[in-house]
């Protein structure tokens, strides 16, 4: 066989190959651009849900204490049913959430007390999560930042700003997103976005009397 006859064959075998060569090069650029097109949008909409979280979380904590700033005598019952209104139709996400609401007021000032300190004259706690047979009270233990849990004096009165005289309702909330709660699940949830957050709400009890504690 001559050169000549090969040549053609030659030829064509290598533009074979060149071309399979670059259609699996171009498949490759296509798969690995589709998984960070896909995985953008996953982290998108994980930012979404990650910033949407504080957000309600700061929404259901407004409205707890705008209802409770209002009641001369909550019930017990009436907290938690806002809880749970607020977990379903607020937060509504999967998650653990707990609930610290209290009551502190600041006596006041006397010549033998001119600065008198701030006093938790009561708090409620109310855990709420998916299974209602098992509501995450390691959580609510741990939610509370403003008041200590013996009902005592503030750990954070400098943050409450409240005068002497000063009676107020402050509701924290504290939410934990679940992993199911996140498109990127476990392997996003906690590693790259935050998904525990705290936010609380402080209104000024709306009469002359500190709310009672709730029965």
């Amino acid at each position: 066989m001559t050169v000549v006859g090969t040549l053609p064959a030659v030829l064509s075998t290598g533009i074979s190959s060149w071309v399979w060569d670059r259609r699996g090069s171009v498949s490759v650029e296509f798969v690995i651009g589709v998984v960070v097109i896909v995985t953008a949008t996953v982290a998108g909409m994980d930012l979404y849900r990650v910033i949407n979280a504080r957000s309600v979380a700061l929404r259901a904590a407004t409205t707890m204490s705008e209802y409770v700033s209002l009641e001369p005598a909550p019930r017990a019952a009436f907290i938690d049913d806002l809880a749970a209104f607020s977990y379903r139709n607020e937060i509504a996400m999967p998650s653990d959430v707990a609930f610290v609401v209290s009551a502190i007021s600041r006596p006041e000032a006397t010549a033998l007390e001119p600065d008198p300190p701030a006093v938790v004259n009561w708090h409620r706690k109310v855990a709420i999560g998916e299974d209602p047979e098992s509501p995450p009270l390691d959580l609510a233990a741990s939610c509370g930042r403003l008041g200590d849990s013996g009902g005592g004096s503030v750990a954070a009165q400098t943050e409450l700003g409240m005068e002497p005289g000063e009676m107020v309702v402050v509701v924290e909330v504290c939410v934990s997103l679940l992993p199911h709660a996140l498109a990127g699940g476990e392997l996003l949830s906690g590693a790259v976005y935050p998904t525990q957050f705290y936010r609380h709400r402080i209104l000024p009890v709306r009469g002359d009397a500190m709310p009672g504690e709730p029965s």
